[in-house]
């Protein structure tokens, strides 16, 4: 499946990367990095797999990092709506496209 990202999910993605690079050196945040492209991948691949999320979505949690990726299946495409830290604020996403 095609995917797609909503901008602002984007945005969490860079501020998580330079966070985990900032704070623990290249590494760390090449290793989110590679967790996000897996979790990423997998959400294309088999889009039903996950839990069920508020209005529509469907959550994948990261395996080392406290994030969920937050995303819809929009036909025959992937959206992902959100890159969320999971001690942030649940459902600050749920405007979103």
């Amino acid at each position: 499946m095609r995917v797609s990202f909503n901008p602002e999910a984007l945005a969490e993605a860079e501020e998580a990367t330079r966070w985990y690079r900032d704070n623990g050196g290249s590494s760390p945040s090449r290793a989110f990095t590679q967790e996000l492209r897996r979790v990423v991948l997998l959400a294309s691949e088999q889009p039903g797999i996950g839990n069920a999320g508020l209005h529509g979505t469907v959550r994948l949690y990261f395996k080392r990092f406290p994030y969920t990726l937050v995303f819809r299946i929009q036909g025959e495409s992937v959206r992902v709506i959100a890159i969320a830290h999971q001690s942030r604020r649940p459902g600050y996403w749920v405007e979103r496209r």
